[in-house]
């Protein structure tokens, strides 16, 4: 006997109570006994299917959907959750295709507009997908999983600042929801909070021990407090629960190369690689874990991969100049270089209303504007090219960062020095100082250099430190640290414990490091070092203390350039896979001839560059003699 309507609906109700309740399988027996009676129910047929997809079986449930949508086409509702079963199958544009029209049918669908939005977050369509996620919102504004959502696709768009607010917005909305804590926490990481992200991020694990975006933040939580042991576990779990996913396997290479596993790291680049091969990022990955080795040319092969797939990838650009400039094929490096402006968006983004030098246009007689961009190092090293167009007849300003002004104080009559936030009245052409070598066409064999140097620190203040250091002895100047907040700074930094064998010499041993690091102060009381730090106030105070030694043995940093710069002997320690200005295999630098190079003969080998350094000392009491032929 036919069942009344009335008592068919009732029975619905009680399925639609089960699915909120997420009783799956009792909804969908009910729902499939009703179709045994009615196999045309739309309700009934839309919801079994439903319950199906709720149930993992995506197979059987996105069938009933769409029979459900012939019998009754102009439901939103089932447009929508055709659309959101379709996306869990990465069918991503049938998806967008369902979900328009559930919007289109019924525009005031919160739900659909928001599903509509993650459909176009897969389809990299991110300001659509903001879009749609507004819409959303302005229609639902309680509505917690749209925030998260937008601010998911605003941390994409590195917008961070968007990101924050939407996740913030979306926790106070559901505090105990586990994605929000856990994607919170994850832009919270993007900032640096690494503290709060982490509390965030155990709690989120706490609701949801196999939420894979959980995982992830707090692994960033733990990376970034320098927890990396704890942080490569946590990636075990992300490859534990996406075994097919290439993000699990690209973060635990990015630990694995901090915590100096170079080898293991490629190794699981390779596997992202593997597991999504059209995906251009993860060739770049993968090139990157080849420069970490020193296998460049192989490098550059990955990278031309990466670009076949996505030509314009500036990151991809940049990364394949560092290694074509590391390789000396200075020409293409150069012009690959220029890729760092819009991927780094920082002082080289100047806009002016004069033209852009490249050096096309003759120098003489033009007002030539060249600006610092980057590091102190990198303006001390091509502030050279100032003197380069002053020489080709150009009037020139030259803008540097307070710290090295007084140094640049006497650098040179025809070059004006300014400040780093000013700029000169009027100029004709304007230049970033690191685009000075692509400009002067500058190849391996043409960098310009001073066999004396090119700075200089005044003679009175040369004196006052001469008459404090120790006469008898030879006087050695030693940098082992650089800025901690630099990228590369665990690479290219060295323990103070590593280096006491140096001080088995009987030379006088000087610290031109302006900051002592925390770590370090219990070694610095074994080495017997002159300790100058609290007098220095600038570069000029250390380019003056630096005129009085007759030796700098320096990490990669600041002051090895300012040593180079002067024209004093620099001995310059260098991690495996080295910055691109040191090249590769040799011991001197065509950009400052008084350095000499000693460079680790495996990842981590500190100690045998000490050694290196040890012996060389060892070879001649006059470190000023010492030919590149005489270096182990």
């Amino acid at each position: 006997m036919k069942q009344p309507p009335r008592a068919i609906q009732q029975q619905i109700a009680e399925a639609i109570a089960l699915l909120q309740q997420g009783q799956f399988a009792e909804a969908e027996a009910a729902l499939l006994a009703i179709l045994k009676r009615d196999s045309r129910n739309f309700d009934a047929l839309h919801l079994a299917g439903v319950a199906a997809v709720e149930a993992g079986r995506l197979d059987e449930g996105i069938p009933r959907i769409r029979r459900a949508i012939a019998i009754n086409p102009k439901n939103s509702a089932a447009h929508n959750n055709l659309g959101t079963a379709l996306l869990r199958l990465d069918r991503h544009e049938e998806a967008l295709a369902s979900l328009d029209r559930a919007v289109a049918i019924n525009p005031q669908n919160a739900q659909a507009h928001h599903s509509r939005g993650s459909a176009l977050v897969k389809l990299k369509r991110l300001d659509a997908a903001i879009t749609a996620y507004g819409r959303a919102i302005t229609l639902a504004p309680d509505y917690a999983e749209a925030y998260c959502d937008r601010g998911s696709a605003f941390a994409e768009k590195e917008d961070w600042n968007a990101a924050l607010a939407d996740q913030e917005k979306a926790l106070s909305l559901n505090p105990h929801s586990g994605e929000c804590l856990a994607n919170l926490a994850l832009v919270l990481g993007h900032f640096e909070r690494f503290e709060e992200a982490l509390v965030l991020s155990q709690n989120a694990l706490k609701r949801n021990p196999d939420s894979f975006a959980a995982w992830k933040s707090h692994s960033l939580a733990l990376f970034g407090i320098g927890r990396f042991n704890e942080a490569l576990v946590a990636t075990d779990a992300l490859i534990r629960l996406q075994p097919l996913m290439a993000e699990g396997y690209l973060w635990r290479a990015r630990v694995l190369s901090r915590l100096g596993q170079p080898e293991a790291a490629l190794m699981a680049a390779e596997e992202a690689r593997n597991l999504a091969p059209e995906d251009h990022s993860k060739h770049d990955a993968y090139g990157i874990g080849l420069i970490k080795l020193n296998r460049l040319e192989e490098a550059l092969a990955a990278y031309g991969q990466a670009l076949k797939l996505k030509p314009d990838d500036v990151d991809t650009r940049w990364n394949r100049a560092l290694a074509l400039l590391q390789l000396g094929r200075f020409q293409e490096g150069w012009r690959e270089y220029e890729y760092r402006i819009p991927l780094h968006k920082n002082e080289a983004v100047r806009q002016f209303p004069t033209p852009a030098w490249r050096g096309v246009e003759p120098l003489k007689g033009q007002r030539l504007f060249l600006y610092w961009e980057q590091g102190f190092g990198d303006t001390i090293q091509f502030s050279r090219y100032a003197l380069l167009a002053a020489a080709a007849g150009a009037r020139v300003t030259l803008s540097v960062q307070e710290p090295l002004r007084r140094l640049f104080r006497e650098f040179d009559p025809a070059v004006t020095v300014i400040g780093p936030k000013e700029q000169p009245d009027s100029f004709d052409l304007h230049c970033p100082l690191l685009s000075s070598p692509l400009a002067f066409d500058t190849r391996l064999e043409t960098i310009p250099s001073w066999s004396g140097g090119y700075l200089k620190s005044p003679d009175a203040e040369a004196a006052y430190w001469a008459q404090r250091l120790p006469a008898a002895r030879r006087r050695i100047g030693l940098v082992w640290s650089g800025n901690p907040k630099h990228g590369n700074d665990f690479n290219r930094s060295v323990p103070l414990s590593r280096c006491l064998p140096l001080f088995r010499s009987a030379d006088a041993w000087v610290s031109l490091q302006k900051d002592l690091p925390e770590s370090d102060k219990a070694s610095i009381h074994a080495t017997g070092i002159l300790n100058f730090g609290s007098e220095i106030r600038d570069f000029a105070d250390t380019a003056a203390l630096i005129s009085a030694l007759d030796l700098i043995i320096s990490v990669d940093t600041s002051v090895a350039h300012l040593a180079g710069a002067l024209g004093k002997p620099i001995w310059l320690m260098l991690p495996f896979a080295p910055d691109f200005r040191w090249l590769l295999d040799r011991r001197d630098s065509p950009w400052y001839p008084s350095m000499r190079l000693f460079r680790q003969d495996r990842p981590g080998d500190w100690d045998g560059v000490v050694a290196q350094i040890s012996a060389a000392l060892d070879i001649s009491a006059n470190p000023l003699h010492i030919r590149s032929s005489d270096l182990p």
